[in-house]
């Protein structure tokens, strides 16, 4: 279930592992580390995975994730256009404004890369 604001200090002196489905890749989290900082230093870019494009500041929602298991603090600071309340609720999450209290199981949604956007979009013309 998710958390807010509970316990914030715990990921301050603990490592928790982060596992991302559905590729079954597991990092270890840093003590103070958003989960995106986490994912940009060992996910993103790494093993065919590609660079990260999002703002990094709760607005674009490219980091929205599925909180399959575990807590979070979810920073209270992001656009509500980002991630509605609806979803909060159903433990979704901005993976730019939250920092691990446990060990997390999260699932990435299905993203088209920016190019693959843009190529798309010029087909149409």
């Amino acid at each position: 279930m998710l958390k807010r604001g509970e316990g914030v200090s715990a990921f301050v002196e603990e490592k928790f592992l982060i596992r991302i489905e559905p590729y079954g890749k597991e990092v270890v989290a840093t003590p103070g580390e958003t989960v995106l900082e986490i994912l940009r230093r060992e996910f993103y870019g790494r093993e065919g995975q590609p660079s990260f494009q999002g703002c990094r500041r709760g607005g674009c929602a490219f980091c929205k994730m599925e909180l399959l298991s575990g807590n979070v603090h979810h920073n209270e600071v992001y656009s509500r256009a980002a991630l509605p309340v609806e979803e909060r609720e159903r433990n979704f999450i901005l993976a730019c404004q939250s920092k691990p209290l446990s060990h997390l199981t999260l699932r990435m949604l299905e993203r088209e890369s920016f190019l693959d956007l843009l190529l798309r979009a010029s087909k149409k013309e």
